[in-house]
């Protein structure tokens, strides 16, 4: 079985960039993976939430995970 991470970087100004689905073979290996962009993205400043979830082959959803990062908006 595969296990798929889907990462969704939400921009503040209105557009999504949905980046490429990574692959692994195994659950650990996905969950390592998971949890490692969790964290990148949890520090970053470029977006104000990011949405990654883990899937299996059969579409069932492991992990689903909406972010609140680091962003600060800038002032007007």
């Amino acid at each position: 079985m595969y296990y798929y991470i889907i990462e969704i970087q939400n921009r503040a100004d209105g557009i999504d960039n949905v980046q490429p689905i990574v692959a692994r073979q195994s659950l650990a290996t996905g969950l390592s993976y998971f949890y490692d962009r969790c964290s990148k993205m949890a520090g970053t400043t470029l977006y104000p939430t990011v949405t990654l979830m883990l899937i299996d082959s059969d579409g069932n959803v492991i992990k689903n995970e909406h972010l609140e990062t680091a962003y600060t908006p800038e002032e007007e």
